[in-house]
């Protein structure tokens, strides 16, 4: 006889990744609790970037148009250098016929987590629990059990656990799983201003790449203001980097002449990329940032993480409705390890790498290269199908 469990799968982690991956197992009829440690698991401030394949997958769960709606729509994106302006302006355009969605929308990650939550409320097969803390979790028969503190307190079973619970994950940790890779020496400093850059600096785009040996930062435009990432120096104490006088000094380097720089929201963090050894142990899967974490340059975490468990869920419902066995789960967890480790992690780095070289022959050969790509169709769309990360799931 069959183990009898509570649920079909327990999904740790609310944010967006684990909240999605959540809707979608309840709408193809799986019985799904999902438990996060915040109370409000909604002010995530660090992601901001849909690519279209993410739209294309949240379309089906009613979450792509609210995105839309609330955001900005970037129809192209520019690389620029620090002292020679715009470079190359990239259309998305020639991406219409490989995707509904040939854009990137600019909105906050918060957005999607309040859409994915208000959407799983009105779910039947859903518990959602905040507030909630994982204190262990065994194998059973068949399964796992998850013992909880805080809301929804008790010992929960089920077939299925997902562990979507970010870079110091409960769940990677419980299982044993290594998660290898590095630091970058620099850290990230992102600033929101309302500043309207877009009134200030000539011929900018929503999403600037801004190469610089030195001076080298982003320039995104989110509802909630411009965003500006700079790198830091990791000798400087974090008291100093986030001193308001400080703050407006970083933004003195992208308009130095301007008086007055309101400041909405500053953020200070370092920057890994690293892998879990495997993202499946038995019925245990490991998704989002408790799987793999990466330079955040070209906006692909958050994405390659809904990526994750929105392809997970179409496996484990096929599995459940027997158009699947059980090597579907093992193919799942190679290619998204695969994806991690040669996809997101290789571009992110390359980004990286472009944007602050300081050899000055490389980077005019770089700014060759990003030109090119204005005056050849063919060779735009390639770069931005890998860019997009449509080149990053199946089609």
């Amino acid at each position: 006889m069959a183990p009898q469990f509570d649920f079909d799968a327990i999904v740790v982690g609310g944010g967006p990744v684990g909240t999605t991956t959540a809707l979608k197992l309840a709408k193809g009829g799986m019985r799904v609790a999902i438990f996060e440690k915040r109370q409000a698991a909604t002010l995530e401030q660090r992601a901001s970037t849909f690519h279209p394949p993410t739209l294309e997958m949240l379309e089906p769960l009613g979450l792509a148009q609210p995105l839309i709606d609330q955001g900005i729509v970037a129809r192209s994106y520019q690389f620029r250098d620090a002292k020679l302006g715009k470079i190359v302006e990239l259309d998305y355009a020639v991406l219409e016929n490989d995707t509904p969605y040939p854009f990137r929308v600019q909105v906050e990650q918060g957005n999607l987590t309040r859409a994915a939550l208000a959407a799983l409320t009105s779910e039947p097969l859903v518990q959602l629990h905040l507030g909630s803390e994982v204190l262990a979790v065994r194998d059973i028969d068949g399964g796992y059990e998850v013992d909880i503190a805080g809301e929804g307190a008790g010992t929960h079973t089920a077939r299925y656990l997902i562990g979507a619970d970010g870079s110091r994950s409960v769940v990677r940790e419980t299982l044993g799983v290594a998660f290898t890779g590095r630091t970058y020496p620099d850290r990230y400093l992102v600033i929101t201003t309302t500043l309207p850059l877009h009134e200030i600096l000539d011929d900018l785009s929503v999403v600037n790449y801004v190469a610089d040996p030195v001076d080298w930062h982003v320039l995104l435009r989110n509802p909630s203001g411009w965003r500006v990432l700079f790198p830091t120096s990791p000798d400087t104490p974090d008291e100093t980097l986030l001193d308001p006088e400080e703050v407006r000094s970083q933004l003195r380097r992208v308009v130095p002449d301007f008086d007055g720089y309101p400041v909405a929201h500053v953020t200070l963090y370092e920057i890994h990329r690293k892998v879990a050894a495997t993202f499946r142990v038995g019925s245990t899967f490991l998704v989002g940032d408790a799987a793999h974490v990466n330079n955040p340059l070209g906006g692909m975490g958050m994405n390659s993480g809904i990526h994750d468990g929105l392809l997970l869920a179409d496996v484990l419902l096929d599995t459940a409705a027997g158009r699947a066995d059980d090597t579907a789960l093992d193919t799942w967890a190679e290619q998204r390890r695969h994806v991690a480790l040669s996809y997101v992690g290789e571009e992110t780095e390359g980004n990286w790498n472009a944007l602050r070289d300081r050899d000055e022959s490389r980077r005019a050969m770089q700014r060759d290269a990003w030109r090119a790509l204005g005056e050849d169709d063919a060779a735009r769309r390639e770069f931005l199908l890998t860019s997009s990360m449509i080149a990053s799931v199946p089609r």
